[in-house]
């Protein structure tokens, strides 16, 4: 899970956790067109969010991506009794 605040962080980020899951250069098998697009699609609705790759439950060998917003970490925050519901 990582802290992502602009598009720039968002590329490093999907370049390490996505594309060297498995310590192979995923990158490479893209051209650089196909990345910006993949890339385009994936980005998150907002920043700054909390992103995070985990295996996919529907097939093996993908993995998802998650965006976590400012609305659902405050939400979290209160649940959990960190921030008054005030």
């Amino acid at each position: 899970m990582r802290l992502i605040k602009n598009d720039f962080e968002f590329r490093l980020w999907m370049l390490d956790a996505y594309f060297y899951q498995d310590k192979i250069e995923g990158d490479t098998l893209l051209t650089d067109e196909e990345m910006d697009e993949f890339l385009f699609e994936c980005r998150p609705q907002e920043y700054p969010c909390l992103g995070t790759v985990t295996p996919s439950k529907e097939c093996s060998l993908e993995f998802d991506i998650a965006f976590f917003y400012r609305e659902h970490i405050t939400e979290w925050a209160k649940l959990m009794g960190l921030m008054n519901t005030k």
